[in-house]
C-alpha cells in the first residue's frame, strides 16, 4: 500500500489530566465566563496538557511514534508543574484562545523538544511553532467588551499537576466535539503500559 492510500489519523502527543483538576478548572472556567459572557468554556472532558501536535499520521508511524514514546519515558523522570497565571492568544487586543501557565516551563520545554527530534528521526511532519505550555480553558466567541474583568484571576493559582505519564492520542473531529482515543501510554520512571 502506498502512503497516500494508507490510513492516516490526527493525532497529538499530551499529558493527561486528574478529574479533580479538571473540575477546578472548570469552575474556574465558569467564573471566568460569568464575568466576561463572550468566553465560551472549553470541554473540560478532553481537556490535556500537548506536547506535540502531530497532526494527520499514518498510522505505521503512529506505532513506530509510540515505541519511542516508550524508550523516553523510562527514562524520564516524574515531576510537578504547578497551574497559576491567565494568558491569551494571539494578544490582549484581539484574543480568541484563554489559557491558565504552568511553572516550571522547562521540563516540559526539554520533553517537547526531545519528542520533536524522535518524531523528525522517524519521518514525522510535525507542526514546528515554538512550544508554550498551556492548558486552553476558553475561547472567546467574539471580541471581549470587558477584558479587564479577569484581572482579579491573572496570578490565580489551580494547585500542582504530577507529570508521571505521556500519551500519543488519535482524534477525530466530530460534530459534537473531538473524539480522543489513546493508543499508546508511556509512563515514567520505568513503568510503561501499551494499550
Amino acid at each position: 500500500m502506498t502512503e497516500p492510500e494508507q490510513k492516516r489519523l490526527r493525532s497529538f502527543i499530551a499529558i493527561p489530566l486528574p478529574e479533580q483538576l479538571r473540575q477546578e478548572l472548570a469552575v474556574l472556567s465558569q467564573q471566568l465566563s460569568s464575568r466576561v459572557p463572550e468566553l465560551k468554556p472549553a470541554n473540560m472532558e478532553n481537556l490535556h496538557l500537548t506536547l506535540n501536535f502531530l497532526g494527520d499520521q499514518p498510522a505505521q508511524l503512529l506505532a513506530k511514534i509510540g515505541q519511542s514514546m516508550l524508550s523516553i519515558g523510562r527514562n524520564k523522570r516524574i515531576f510537578n508543574v504547578t497551574l497559576e497565571g491567565l494568558g491569551v492568544f494571539p494578544h490582549r487586543r484581539r484574543p480568541r484562545v484563554l489559557w491558565i501557565g504552568l511553572e516550571p516551563q522547562r521540563e516540559l520545554i526539554q520533553l517537547s523538544r526531545q519528542l520533536a527530534k524522535e518524531l523528525e528521526l522517524l519521518g514525522a511532519q510535525i507542526d514546528v511553532r515554538p512550544y508554550h505550555p498551556h492548558l486552553t480553558i476558553g475561547r472567546f466567541k467574539q471580541q471581549p467588551k470587558q477584558l479587564k474583568l479577569l484581572c482579579p484571576f491573572l496570578s490565580h493559582s489551580c494547585g500542582t499537576l504530577k507529570v508521571d505519564r505521556m500519551i500519543l492520542f488519535s482524534s477525530e473531529l466530530t460534530p459534537r466535539g473531538a473524539i480522543h482515543t489513546p493508543l499508546t501510554t508511556a509512563h515514567f520512571a520505568g513503568q510503561c503500559l501499551l494499550i
